[in-house]
Formats: structure tokens, C-alpha cells, sequence
């Protein structure tokens, strides 16, 4: 039983043919129809955790909205064989926890680091929480429980309501759809009709791809600009720079284990390529998917589209160019999309 269902000191029934816990008091006293309706009620209040899985006839893309909206497994049919895309998405998914280094999660209200926590605003400054000193990390919503909308055969539909430590008031709607041997995936920060402060915001998703589906290593290449220097503990200094790296995106590479860990600007409309011997992954995204991040550590390569670099509101108050810093407001919500084809 979820842990945040509080017990009442009764003891409890399974009733395997619907799956739902009926206290044994109640439903050993009641009429027929009226303990289906009990089982009926209960089991729409206490709904427990579960995985939801879209598809079609070439994708199918399982979701744990109790688990951050992460993605936990991306298959794909291809030739008469199916492809597990995504790190641990063979194995068993808890739909409450997604594991380090494994399937998908979303990045709101912002993405990447922010040094010292420091959220830089139009009305000065505020701290947030260090999940990684010396920086708050990948936003607040990847391990928060996402509200279902509405599902289909191949389409799901999340939003979430932004909550403290984040100063602002808002939510986020997250859209997932298949078409053909597309995978569409739009996120929405949306300030709430309350809230008349403008505030700093960024999207971002950070896949954790196998690195290999069977043979060979996967090849990246991306219609990058410039890498951005991190120093310091990964600290963005401001600096943009055509780097090793950068040219090696731009003609196709493989990386080492702990090779890369950078933030990249892209050029306008550029995307990414994900090539393994089996099949190839493009990754497009709207005119607001301004930057990719690139990581390969031990088990994995993460391939991130997000629509800033690192610490932006940071930079952009600095004097930066080219950050994709935004201000979001009841007027402007920041609506960023990406598609992932498969071929």
C-alpha cells in the first residue's frame, strides 16, 4: 500500500478480480451493488502508481507520471526486430522512482545548473535548494507525481502545478504523441493568471540512450555553433568557443566514457543524429530548442534538448549573448517541442 495513504488501523482485503484494497469492515457489511460502488469510489481516490505505455505499429514509449513524467523505456520496430533505446529500459520500471542513469526525465522550470542556487530575476535574487552542490540542478518536477489529462492508444497528455521551492505560480503541461515512426514530445511553462511577476524559465529533456544496441558503438553528430566553457565545478563562464569537440559533433563522433559533458549552441533549426549500426535517431526540435547537451558517462550518452545553456539568467544578466535566457509571463508562456525519428 502507498505509503501516503494514511491508515485508519483497519485491516484490509485484496479483491484480486478488481484490483483494489476494500477494508474488510466495510465491505463484509454492504449489498452487493453497493461494494462495487465502494470498490468503485476507493479505487478512484487511492488510484496507485502505474506506467502508462503509448504505441503504435513501430513505436511504443512507456511513461511513470508518479516518477517525474520520466520515459522509461523507447522501443522500436524495426525489420522484424525491437530496439530498446533508452538505458534500463529492458528492466523492471517502478512507476514511483526513476533510477539514476536510466530512461528520461524532463528539466522544469529550469534547466541544467545554477551556480550557488542563485536565481537570478527581474526582482533580484532567490535561492533555491543545491540537489548538486554547488548548483540547483535539472529544475523541481522529475521526481514530483504529474496529473494524467487524458491517454489514447498513442497519445498522453500531463501537466503538473508548480510548487514550492519555485517562487513563481504556474504549471506545466507535457504532451506525448506517435505518429508513423515519429515520437513527439511539448512541454508548456505557463504562468498562472494570478501571478504578475515575469519570471526566468527553460524546457529540456535529458534522455539517457544506450550507448549500444547490440554491435557497435552510437555515432553523434549535430549542427552545433560553439560549446560553452564550464569551469569551477562545471561553471559557466560566458565563454563560447569552437572547441574540439564542437568540430567533431559537427562531422559525426564517437565518445569515450566521460568524455564530453558540455552544453553546445545549436545553429537555427539544427538538430542531432544518433546513429547505431541497427538504426538511426533524428532529433528536431522548435525554433525554442536553442542548445543540446552531450554526456556520455559509464552505461549510457545523453543527448539533451533544452532551450538554454547553462546558469542563463545568470549569464544574460551578465551582459552574455546567444544564451537563450526568456522571461515567462501570463502573456508568453514558453512552449518548446521536439520530435525523435526513427529509421
Amino acid at each position: 500500500m502507498d505509503s501516503r495513504i494514511p491508515c485508519r488501523r483497519k485491516t484490509f482485503r485484496h479483491n484480486f478480480s478488481n484490483k483494489a484494497f476494500i477494508p474488510a469492515s466495510s465491505a463484509s457489511t454492504m449489498e452487493p451493488e453497493r461494494a462495487t460502488s465502494y470498490r468503485r469510489n476507493y479505487q478512484t481516490k487511492f488510484k496507485m502508481p502505474e506506467n502508462i505505455t503509448i504505441k503504435n505499429e513501430s513505436v511504443s514509449v512507456t511513461v511513470s507520471p508518479s516518477a517525474g513524467a520520466s520515459l522509461r523505456s523507447i522501443k522500436v520496430n524495426k525489420n522484424g526486430n525491437s530496439y530498446e533505446l533508452l538505458a534500463g529500459g529492458d528492466t523492471k520500471h517502478d512507476p514511483t522512482v526513476l533510477p539514476h542513469g536510466e530512461g528520461s526525465f524532463v528539466m522544469a522550470p529550469w534547466v541544467n545548473r545554477i551556480r550557488d542556487g542563485k536565481l537570478r530575476t527581474p526582482e533580484g535574487i532567490y535561492e533555491l535548494p543545491m540537489n548538486a552542490p554547488p548548483h540547483a540542478i535539472h529544475g523541481l518536477e522529475r521526481d514530483r507525481e504529474w496529473t494524467v489529462k487524458s491517454v489514447t492508444e498513442n497519445t498522453l497528455e500531463l501537466e503538473i502545478i508548480l510548487a514550492d521551492p519555485w517562487p513563481y505560480a504556474g504549471k506545466v503541461e507535457y504532451s506525448l504523441s506517435l505518429e508513423g515512426s515519429s515520437f513527439h514530445q511539448t512541454m508548456r511553462l505557463i504562468a498562472d493568471e494570478n501571478e504578475s511577476r515575469p519570471f526566468p524559465g527553460s524546457l529540456g529533456w535529458h534522455p539517457w540512450f544506450n550507448p549500444s544496441l547490440g554491435s557497435d558503438l552510437v555515432t553523434a553528430q549535430a549542427d552545433v555553433k560553439g560549446q560553452w566553457e564550464l569551469k569551477d565545478i562545471a561553471t559557466a563562464s560566458g565563454k563560447l568557443e569552437v572547441t574540439d569537440i564542437t568540430t567533431r559533433l559537427q562531422n559525426g563522433t564517437k565518445f569515450a566514457i566521460r568524455e564530453v559533458d558540455g552544453c553546445f549552441l545549436m545553429n537555427p533549426g539544427g538538430g542531432a543524429v544518433i546513429s547505431w549500426p541497427e538504426l538511426t535517431m533524428t532529433m528536431t526540435g522548435s525554433e525554442e530548442i536553442t542548445h543540446f547537451m552531450f554526456y556520455s558517462p559509464e552505461g549510457a550518452l545523453c543527448v539533451e534538448p533544452q532551450t538554454c545553456t547553462v546558469d542563463a539568467a545568470r549569464l544574460a544578466d551578465d551582459g552574455f549573448d546567444d544564451t537563450g535566457h526568456v522571461l515567462v509571463d501570463r502573456d508568453n508562456p514558453l512552449i518548446a517541442s521536439t520530435t525523435w525519428s526513427f529509421e
